[in-house]
């Protein structure tokens, strides 16, 4: 699994490993449907940005500002995260 977490293909896992690339898509399938029954159903209703608060804190070269937008997809792990560079008012 973390071989394809890294971004290898089935392909490449499977010579990687000595089976068949099929074999590795069933495994990463089987996997994937594990995970669904670990999902929350609950609304989440907080979310820690406090790594991407202090990593843009200390950046030396900011050279203007941005806005953070957070959208978290009802029954979806993934967030996606966006920044728009502006130029400051001088």
């Amino acid at each position: 699994m973390q071989l394809y977490l890294e971004g290898l293909g089935f392909r490449s896992i499977g010579r990687f490993l000595g089976v068949s690339h099929v074999s590795v898509q069933k495994w990463i399938k089987k996997f994937g449907r594990e995970l669904e029954d670990l999902k929350s159903e609950n609304e989440i209703s907080i979310v820690e940005m406090d790594e991407m608060h202090t990593y843009i804190g200390n950046k030396k070269n900011i050279a203007g500002y941005g806005l953070l937008l957070i959208e978290l997809g009802k029954n979806s792990s993934t967030a996606l995260l966006a920044a728009e560079e502006q130029k400051l008012d001088n």
